[in-house]
Protein backbone atom coordinates (compact mmCIF):
# COMPACT_ATOMS: atom_id res chain seq x y z
CA UNK A 1 0.00 0.00 0.00
CA UNK A 2 1.28 3.48 -0.88
CA UNK A 3 -0.03 6.52 0.99
CA UNK A 4 0.28 10.05 -0.37
CA UNK A 5 0.61 12.65 2.38
CA UNK A 6 -0.21 16.09 0.99
CA UNK A 7 0.44 19.03 3.30
CA UNK A 8 -0.68 22.63 3.39
CA UNK A 9 1.90 25.27 4.46
CA UNK A 10 0.39 28.22 6.37
CA UNK A 11 -0.95 27.11 9.74
CA UNK A 12 -0.14 23.47 8.97
CA UNK A 13 3.64 23.29 8.65
CA UNK A 14 4.54 26.85 9.64
CA UNK A 15 3.00 29.29 12.12
CA UNK A 16 2.63 31.96 9.47
CA UNK A 17 -1.07 32.76 9.09
CA UNK A 18 -0.99 36.17 10.79
CA UNK A 19 2.18 37.31 9.04
CA UNK A 20 1.02 35.99 5.68
CA UNK A 21 -2.41 37.63 5.92
CA UNK A 22 -0.92 40.95 7.01
CA UNK A 23 1.72 41.08 4.26
CA UNK A 24 -0.74 39.91 1.59
CA UNK A 25 -3.39 42.45 2.59
CA UNK A 26 -0.83 45.26 2.70
CA UNK A 27 0.46 44.30 -0.74
CA UNK A 28 -3.03 44.34 -2.26
CA UNK A 29 -3.77 47.73 -0.68
CA UNK A 30 -0.44 49.16 -1.84
CA UNK A 31 -1.09 48.13 -5.44
CA UNK A 32 -4.87 48.58 -5.78
CA UNK A 33 -6.04 50.64 -2.80
CA UNK A 34 -8.49 47.85 -2.00
CA UNK A 35 -8.97 46.40 1.47
CA UNK A 36 -9.07 42.63 1.86
CA UNK A 37 -11.77 41.47 4.32
CA UNK A 38 -10.49 39.54 7.33
CA UNK A 39 -12.96 36.73 6.70
CA UNK A 40 -11.38 34.83 3.84
CA UNK A 41 -14.16 32.26 4.04
CA UNK A 42 -16.29 34.55 1.89
CA UNK A 43 -14.15 33.99 -1.19
CA UNK A 44 -14.91 31.34 -3.79
CA UNK A 45 -11.28 30.26 -4.19
CA UNK A 46 -9.25 30.74 -1.03
CA UNK A 47 -5.84 30.92 -2.61
CA UNK A 48 -3.62 33.95 -3.17
CA UNK A 49 -4.43 33.92 -6.88
CA UNK A 50 -8.13 33.23 -6.28
CA UNK A 51 -8.56 36.14 -3.87
CA UNK A 52 -6.88 38.59 -6.25
CA UNK A 53 -8.94 37.28 -9.18
CA UNK A 54 -12.17 37.85 -7.24
CA UNK A 55 -11.15 41.36 -6.15
CA UNK A 56 -10.34 42.23 -9.76
CA UNK A 57 -13.71 40.93 -10.97
CA UNK A 58 -15.71 42.68 -8.23
CA UNK A 59 -13.98 46.02 -8.77
CA UNK A 60 -13.98 46.03 -12.57
CA UNK A 61 -10.19 45.97 -12.87
CA UNK A 62 -9.92 43.33 -15.59
CA UNK A 63 -7.98 45.64 -17.94
CA UNK A 64 -5.25 45.88 -15.32
CA UNK A 65 -5.33 42.20 -14.36
CA UNK A 66 -1.86 41.15 -15.52
CA UNK A 67 -0.22 44.21 -13.95
CA UNK A 68 -2.11 43.77 -10.68
CA UNK A 69 -1.14 40.11 -10.36
CA UNK A 70 2.51 40.85 -11.10
CA UNK A 71 2.76 43.84 -8.76
CA UNK A 72 0.86 42.30 -5.84
CA UNK A 73 3.09 39.26 -5.97
CA UNK A 74 6.25 41.39 -6.13
CA UNK A 75 5.23 43.64 -3.22
CA UNK A 76 3.99 40.67 -1.20
CA UNK A 77 7.32 38.88 -1.58
CA UNK A 78 9.19 42.01 -0.49
CA UNK A 79 6.99 42.52 2.56
CA UNK A 80 7.14 38.85 3.51
CA UNK A 81 10.93 38.73 3.19
CA UNK A 82 11.19 41.81 5.41
CA UNK A 83 8.80 40.38 8.00
CA UNK A 84 10.71 37.09 8.11
CA UNK A 85 14.02 38.94 8.48
CA UNK A 86 12.56 40.93 11.38
CA UNK A 87 10.61 38.20 13.17
CA UNK A 88 11.82 34.83 11.87
CA UNK A 89 9.50 31.97 10.93
CA UNK A 90 8.39 29.27 13.37
CA UNK A 91 7.48 25.74 12.31
CA UNK A 92 4.48 24.01 13.85
CA UNK A 93 5.91 21.83 16.67
CA UNK A 94 7.40 18.63 15.29
CA UNK A 95 6.67 19.51 11.66
CA UNK A 96 10.28 19.68 10.44
CA UNK A 97 11.07 16.34 12.04
CA UNK A 98 7.82 14.84 10.71
CA UNK A 99 8.74 15.71 7.13
CA UNK A 100 12.26 14.34 7.56
CA UNK A 101 10.98 11.10 9.13
CA UNK A 102 8.19 10.55 6.60
CA UNK A 103 10.82 10.62 3.87
CA UNK A 104 12.14 7.40 5.42
CA UNK A 105 8.78 5.58 5.55
CA UNK A 106 8.53 3.20 2.57
CA UNK A 107 4.74 3.30 2.42
CA UNK A 108 4.52 7.11 2.43
CA UNK A 109 5.14 9.66 -0.33
CA UNK A 110 5.08 13.39 0.32
CA UNK A 111 3.69 16.40 -1.52
CA UNK A 112 3.23 20.06 -0.65
CA UNK A 113 -0.11 21.47 -1.83
CA UNK A 114 -0.59 25.10 -0.80
CA UNK A 115 -2.98 27.90 -1.61
CA UNK A 116 -0.07 30.33 -1.65
CA UNK A 117 2.36 31.02 -4.48
CA UNK A 118 5.25 28.59 -4.76
CA UNK A 119 7.90 31.28 -4.29
CA UNK A 120 6.42 32.62 -1.05
CA UNK A 121 5.64 29.14 0.28
CA UNK A 122 9.21 28.00 -0.31
CA UNK A 123 10.48 31.19 1.33
CA UNK A 124 8.50 30.45 4.49
CA UNK A 125 9.43 26.78 4.58
CA UNK A 126 13.14 27.52 4.17
CA UNK A 127 13.06 30.20 6.87
CA UNK A 128 11.37 27.72 9.25
CA UNK A 129 14.06 25.09 8.72
CA UNK A 130 12.38 22.69 6.27
CA UNK A 131 14.18 20.81 3.54
CA UNK A 132 11.61 20.11 0.83
CA UNK A 133 14.07 19.34 -1.95
CA UNK A 134 12.73 16.52 -4.10
CA UNK A 135 9.21 16.74 -2.63
CA UNK A 136 6.39 17.22 -5.12
CA UNK A 137 5.11 20.83 -4.97
CA UNK A 138 1.82 22.32 -6.14
CA UNK A 139 0.52 25.82 -5.45
CA UNK A 140 -1.72 28.60 -6.73
CA UNK A 141 1.13 29.38 -9.12
CA UNK A 142 -0.27 26.36 -11.00
CA UNK A 143 -4.03 26.38 -10.31
CA UNK A 144 -6.67 28.76 -9.01
CA UNK A 145 -8.70 26.61 -6.59
CA UNK A 146 -7.52 24.50 -3.66
CA UNK A 147 -9.09 21.36 -5.06
CA UNK A 148 -7.22 21.90 -8.34
CA UNK A 149 -3.97 22.46 -6.42
CA UNK A 150 -4.50 19.21 -4.49
CA UNK A 151 -5.47 17.23 -7.59
CA UNK A 152 -2.38 18.51 -9.39
CA UNK A 153 -0.18 17.51 -6.44
CA UNK A 154 -1.62 14.00 -6.58
CA UNK A 155 -1.10 13.81 -10.35
CA UNK A 156 2.49 15.04 -10.11
CA UNK A 157 3.22 12.61 -7.29
CA UNK A 158 1.90 9.71 -9.38
CA UNK A 159 4.09 10.80 -12.28
CA UNK A 160 7.23 11.60 -10.25
CA UNK A 161 7.12 8.60 -7.91
CA UNK A 162 5.82 6.19 -10.51
CA UNK A 163 3.22 4.55 -8.25
CA UNK A 164 -0.54 4.30 -7.82
CA UNK A 165 -1.68 5.62 -4.45
CA UNK A 166 -4.18 3.64 -2.41
CA UNK A 167 -4.84 6.64 -0.17
CA UNK A 168 -4.51 10.39 -0.60
CA UNK A 169 -4.41 12.15 2.76
CA UNK A 170 -4.35 15.94 3.11
CA UNK A 171 -3.10 17.71 6.23
CA UNK A 172 -4.60 21.19 6.57
CA UNK A 173 -5.80 23.74 9.11
CA UNK A 174 -8.68 25.50 7.35
CA UNK A 175 -12.34 24.75 6.71
CA UNK A 176 -11.64 25.32 3.01
CA UNK A 177 -9.01 22.57 3.17
CA UNK A 178 -11.57 20.14 4.50
CA UNK A 179 -14.11 21.18 1.86
CA UNK A 180 -11.60 20.69 -0.93
CA UNK A 181 -10.69 17.20 0.27
CA UNK A 182 -14.37 16.28 0.40
CA UNK A 183 -14.86 17.45 -3.19
CA UNK A 184 -12.00 15.18 -4.29
CA UNK A 185 -12.89 12.27 -1.99
CA UNK A 186 -9.48 12.51 -0.29
CA UNK A 187 -8.94 11.85 3.40
CA UNK A 188 -8.42 14.85 5.68
CA UNK A 189 -6.36 15.39 8.81
CA UNK A 190 -7.17 18.62 10.64
CA UNK A 191 -4.09 20.30 12.13
CA UNK A 192 -4.71 22.56 15.14
CA UNK A 193 -8.07 23.55 16.55
CA UNK A 194 -9.70 25.65 13.81
CA UNK A 195 -11.57 22.79 12.13
CA UNK A 196 -13.88 20.18 13.62
CA UNK A 197 -13.03 16.79 12.19
CA UNK A 198 -12.90 13.20 13.38
CA UNK A 199 -9.20 12.94 12.54
CA UNK A 200 -7.37 15.84 14.14
CA UNK A 201 -3.86 16.43 15.49
CA UNK A 202 -2.57 19.33 17.56
CA UNK A 203 0.92 19.15 16.05
CA UNK A 204 3.45 16.72 14.59
CA UNK A 205 5.53 15.88 17.66
CA UNK A 206 4.60 12.18 17.65
CA UNK A 207 4.86 10.79 14.10
CA UNK A 208 4.28 7.21 15.23
CA UNK A 209 0.97 8.22 16.83
CA UNK A 210 -0.06 10.02 13.63
CA UNK A 211 0.64 6.90 11.58
CA UNK A 212 -1.34 4.89 14.11
CA UNK A 213 -4.33 7.24 13.84
CA UNK A 214 -4.26 6.71 10.09
CA UNK A 215 -4.04 2.94 10.40
CA UNK A 216 -0.60 2.74 8.83
CA UNK A 217 1.13 -0.25 10.35
CA UNK A 218 4.32 0.33 12.30
CA UNK A 219 5.90 -2.45 10.27
CA UNK A 220 5.50 -0.14 7.26
CA UNK A 221 7.62 2.50 8.94
CA UNK A 222 11.21 2.88 9.98
CA UNK A 223 12.15 2.82 13.65
CA UNK A 224 11.89 6.43 14.77
CA UNK A 225 14.61 7.81 16.98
Amino acid sequence: MKNLFMLDVDGTLVDSCHMDHECFSEAIFAVTGLTVPDDWGGYTNITDAGIIEELIDKNDLKKEKITIFREVKRVFMQKLAHAIAENGMTPIPGAVEFINEMRQVPSVALAIATGGWEETARMKLKAAGFNVDGIVFSSCSNAMSRSEVMALAAFRAKQDYGVQFDRRIYFGDGVWDKQATQSLDYEFVAVGDKVEHHTRINDFVNPRAILGRLGIEETDAVKFA
